[in-house]
């Protein structure tokens, strides 16, 4: 399978998924929508049609990125952009198969559910419903997607380098802006030069020599610069030596969809690791378009945001949205997310998603879609108040039932209490993204507030309810409710 020629991306028609190609989608308006069981997953696809649209076909400037948005690609303009690299995207290529090595050693192969992020493999039963062995089997399609996910995404762990934008083993946070239709989606997430330059300053020297990992491999005990990585190199990256097992034909087991073509049913997988045990060290970050990047101020370093907590991602919405710093750190949102802000400015929607992890343990899977009004890129001031708002009225919530909690000998109430706030606030957080008009979202963030001053009552009254009668509590539940009483007051008054 060639992703540049075959079909392979999993759309919805009528009632049933089949397979379209990337020149179906690319030089078409047609409507279509990526479907497969799992939002990780086809947040993944989308990711990986804008990777290879970008290298395929990167506009000169925001004129170009413009009308590339605007009018699908002709028949001839498609074949012109892939000539060059059609052997580098085929999956099963003699020598440069996609994303993988060709004659990996390994004891035994690998059953393909493991490159499925999350799913149990083997004895394991950690994750989301599914058992091991539920999926046997997976198209091309499916195989191609999993292997460039888990190298961008996740961390392969067991001795495997972890990928260039996962750090520390936390899995990053992808930022993309959404259209309403696939085509403009994959096209407002996808650089023009202009854009390229502002992470990648030497993007056209290192053009000259920019082939994949699996093309001119990593060589054993190498270092080298992050900033010398190209454009095709970084997007691509493989940080494992990997190679898919197929099997004949038959039907995918996650898309449910029967190919003639061999279908994957494992994979070999070899150690290639640390600088001492024959792998490679990179120095510094490669600044990936799709990812919003926090600064170390004291220490000058950069990393990518992830999710550390079971914070919902609105909680950093101005994280990934807007520039800010304080004393300590600096934000920086995604450059495609900077991008459309700059030269496109029109109300969308911000697609999150990522992966909340511990090692290889997958805790989360994130994908949520966030409405965009007119007038958010020219209101930072007013879209931070916002967040810093919702997470206040929590804050004040959590620490007046951290104190009665303590005074009582009753652990966790706080904890239990921010739980059901962040349940309870996100259809109001989601509500108000939709309605509000930045141009003067006074009213409208007053009535916020005061809903979440309900709510967080509601909470406080239900956590605090089975201590209200005990004699030894009373006197604390007093005070805690007259003091948080008073700081809403207070907040009202603002």
């Amino acid at each position: 399978m060639n992703l540049l020629t075959d079909p392979w991306v999993p759309v919805q028609d009528a009632s049933k998924t089949v397979l379209i190609s990337l020149q179906d989608v690319l030089t078409s308006d047609e409507d279509h929508q990526i479907v497969l069981p799992r939002d990780d997953m086809e947040l993944a696809c989308l990711q990986l049609l804008i990777c290879l649209t970008q290298v395929l076909f990167l506009p000169e400037d925001s004129g170009a990125w413009k009308r590339r948005i605007k009018t699908p690609l002709d028949a001839d303009e498609y074949k012109a952009g892939i000539e060059r690299y059609i052997d580098w995207f085929d999956l099963n290529h003699p020598e440069w198969p996609f994303m993988q090595s060709r004659g990996v050693s390994a004891k035994k192969v690998t059953p393909i559910q493991k490159i499925l992020i999350g799913l149990p493999a083997g004895t394991s039963s950690h994750a989301f419903f599914n058992g091991p062995g539920e999926i046997g089997q997976v198209s091309q399609s499916v195989a191609a997607i999993s292997l460039f996910n888990m190298a961008n995404n996740y961390s392969y762990g067991g001795g495997i380098k972890e990928g260039l934008r996962v750090v520390s083993q936390k899995s990053p946070i992808t930022t993309l802006m959404s259209g309403h239709m696939l085509r403009r989606t994959i096209w407002f997430n996808v650089l023009h030069k202009e854009s390229l330059l502002n992470i990648m300053p030497d993007y056209d020297r290192l053009k000259e020599n920019d082939n994949p990992v699996w093309v001119e491999p990593i060589k054993p005990k190498s270092t080298f610069h992050a900033h010398e990585i190209g454009l095709i190199r970084g997007l691509f990256w493989q940080p494992a030596h990997i190679e898919l097992a197929f099997s004949s034909g038959g039907e995918c087991d996650l898309l449910g969809v029967n190919t003639q073509d061999a279908l994957v049913s494992g994979f070999c997988i070899e150690k290639f690791g640390s600088y001492k045990t024959g792998g490679f060290d990179v120095e510094g970050r490669w600044i990936h378009p799709h990812s919003p990047r926090v600064l170390d101020l004291k220490k000058g370093e950069m990393k990518y945001l992830s999710f550390t907590t079971t914070a919902p991602a609105w909680t950093q919405l101005d994280h990934l949205l807007l520039e800010s710093k304080d004393d300590k750190q600096g934000y920086i949102p995604a450059e495609v997310v900077r991008q459309f802000k700059r030269d496109l400015m029109q109300s969308d929607q911000l697609i999150v998603g990522g992966y909340r992890n511990k090692q290889a343990s997958i805790l989360q899977r994130r994908h949520e879609l966030f409405p965009l009004r007119p007038g958010w890129d020219k209101n930072g001031q007013l879209f931070s108040q916002f967040v810093r708002m919702t997470l206040e009225i929590k804050t004040l919530l959590r620490n007046k039932l951290y104190g009665f909690a303590k005074s009582a000998g009753v652990p966790g109430l706080h904890d239990q209490a921010e739980a059901i706030y962040y349940h309870q606030s996100e259809p109001l957080i989601h509500q108000t993204l939709r309605e509000i008009d930045w141009s003067k979202p006074g009213d409208r963030l007053r009535n916020l507030s005061n809903d979440l001053v309900d709510l967080s009552w509601r909470i406080f009254e239900q956590v605090a309810r089975p201590y209200a009668h005990e004699p030894g509590m009373i006197k604390a539940l007093a005070v805690a409710r007259t003091t948080l009483g008073r700081a809403f007051r207070k907040l009202r008054e603002t």
